[in-house]
């Protein structure tokens, strides 16, 4: 029975699921949760409400997920130096959603310790 349960679980790594998340979100899914990231961290920069870094990083997080989805989409038509270039990008908003996601983590930790402690 263990088994059986452990091979539901067991589908993948995190990126594998969010890759197969992205690709089966439709285009306008994915162009909001662009806009969604990319405005809610802008207004929390400007604004800086308390825990406005854990929470811009979760808002750049979701805006690369969302941009990533669309490159990935874009590359499937894409051929010659315009894939490699999609390609490229791709890699890049990987990079900088996985820093948010890390930036995320530690800042929300940081300030979790500093309420505790004060």
């Amino acid at each position: 029975m263990k088994e059986a349960n452990r091979e539901v679980l067991d589908q993948g790594s995190l990126p594998e699921l969010l890759a197969g998340r992205a690709r089966r979100s439709s285009d306008r899914r994915l162009a909001a949760d662009v806009a969604v990231g990319v405005v809610v961290a802008s207004a929390l920069a400007v604004l800086r409400p308390p825990l406005w870094i854990p929470l811009a990083a979760l808002a750049a997080t979701l805006g690369a997920y969302g941009a990533w989805g669309i490159l990935d989409r874009e590359l499937l038509d894409a051929t010659g130096a315009r894939a490699s270039l999609i390609s490229s990008g791709r890699s890049i908003v990987a990079v900088l959603g996985a820093a948010s996601a890390i930036s995320f983590g530690i800042s929300l930790f940081f300030a979790m310790m500093g309420m505790w402690i004060s």
